[in-house]
């Protein structure tokens, strides 16, 4: 009796089994299948249930997630992959990120198209020069006495050997230095 779970199995029984059956014992196997078919019938709806609702709520988190994702973009903190590896291998300080960034999203165009337009690299040109100035009146005001002069071929030699200038003039001349050397060869 044990092994009558289900109307299908019940079914399955010959003759001679149900025979076999006292009808007092036919009643009680035919209540217990009913109620193990009742109870199946309830854990699969319950299943059905949690189910619907676990892919309801994966659907909400999609759509929040892509209502975040939107938020971002539209705000153009977003960079693409291409766009963060283009800005890491440019000759680009770091403050001009958030101009060219802006400038790109504002044309809507990517961050290399951005990079490439002259109107841009013209802003970027003009900040880099103003820096270099401020660097160089910084440097002027921090030292009032007299300094040595130290050529550029001078300075790059002493880099390769790893020294590096403590100025910020001679620095910036060890980067003009190398700029002209590269240019030259």
């Amino acid at each position: 009796m044990d092994e009558i779970k289900t109307w299908t199995d019940f079914g399955a029984l010959t003759k001679e089994q149900l025979d076999a059956f006292t009808p007092e014992e036919l009643e009680t196997l035919k209540t217990s299948i009913a109620d193990n078919e009742a109870k199946t019938a309830d854990e699969r709806k319950r299943k059905d249930e949690e189910a619907a609702k676990n892919k309801e709520l994966a659907e909400n988190y999609k759509i929040r997630a892509e209502k975040a994702e939107s938020k971002v973009k539209d705000k153009g903190e977003g960079l693409s992959d291409k766009d963060i590896f283009t800005l890491t291998k440019s000759d680009i300080d770091e403050e001009d990120f958030d101009e060219i960034k802006n400038y790109a999203s504002f044309k809507k165009i990517s961050v290399s198209e951005a990079l490439k337009d002259k109107t841009l690299q013209s802003i970027i040109s003009d900040r880099k020069e103003e820096r270099q100035s401020a660097a160089v009146a910084a440097a002027n005001a921090k030292s009032p006495r007299g300094t040595s002069k130290v050529s550029p071929e001078t300075l790059l030699e002493k880099a390769r050997q790893g020294q590096m200038p403590e100025k910020d003039e001679d620095i910036e001349k060890l980067v003009e230095a190398r700029i002209n050397s590269k240019k030259r060869g």
